[in-house]
């Protein structure tokens, strides 16, 4: 492998890292983003070994050294199905309406790339590029949400999977935090302080919020509780929240 090569990688590999830009303790093996059957210890209430009877690889179910898409550095994932205005309801406040910022907006990239898996109608293994083992045994298990029920939502059950594409009761995502933090500085910290904060807005000079923006889904929150769930940063006393909010 010549230099050229060594660097390419090293440049995707941080590339990959930036677009989650959390300072939690990174060890994807020790978290519930572990889909192998090499999964966190059987005392876990976060066990998915027996969602795959296979596969020992974990990275594979993001991420492909060859043969991905371009929604991220390496991406696994086919999040074309999810793609279009009109595909979610959002949410959608005073301010964000009267911005024309609509509950039917088009989801952006950055946030596809978990709803790929958490907005419940694609497998945790329908992936891209299948390893050599074969087509993941796990690629037809839905992904759960809190506390064990199926679907995007916390708290949501098992009678909810008709809804996966209403995120109304959930943060909003794929909208300009400049914008609206322009229309009313009296809710919202300024942009320097948010991103001060150690918190990461996307798409350039619209300073997007996205999952990724409150997420890290590398985060080891097992060794580090105040990470709890995949926290970019930790959210005691409302920290994380209160990076943006004025309250």
């Amino acid at each position: 492998m010549n230099k050229k090569s060594i660097l390419l990688i090293v440049v995707l590999l941080l590339s990959v890292g930036s677009a989650f830009a959390g300072t939690g303790t990174a060890n994807i093996k020790n978290t519930p983003h572990n889909l192998s059957y090499l999964s966190y210890p059987a005392d876990s209430l976060y066990v998915y070994a027996a969602w795959n009877a296979s596969e020992d690889q974990i990275c594979i179910y993001c991420h492909t050294p060859h043969g991905g898409n371009l929604d991220a550095p390496l991406w696994n994932r086919d999040s074309s199905t999810l793609q279009g205005v009109g595909h979610y309801q959002s949410y959608s406040g005073a301010v964000m309406a009267t911005l024309g910022i609509a509950t039917n907006r088009e989801i952006n990239t950055e946030s596809l790339l978990c709803l790929s898996c958490h907005d419940g109608s694609l497998g945790v293994g329908d992936i891209i590029n299948n390893p050599a083992t074969g087509i993941p045994s796990n690629s037809g298990v839905k992904i759960v949400g809190g506390f064990g029920n199926p679907g995007p939502r916390i708290g949501g059950s098992s009678a909810n999977t008709a809804d996966t594409t209403d995120l109304r009761d959930d943060h909003p995502i794929s909208f300009s935090y400049q914008a609206v933090y322009a229309a009313d500085t009296s809710k919202l910290q300024d942009v320097a302080t948010v991103e001060g904060n150690s918190l990461t807005l996307f798409g350039g000079a619209a300073k997007n919020v996205e999952c990724a923006t409150c997420h890290d889904p590398h985060v080891d929150y097992f060794a580090a509780p105040e990470y709890t769930p995949f926290w970019a940063i930790p959210n005691t006393g409302s920290d994380l929240c209160l990076s943006c909010h004025i309250k």
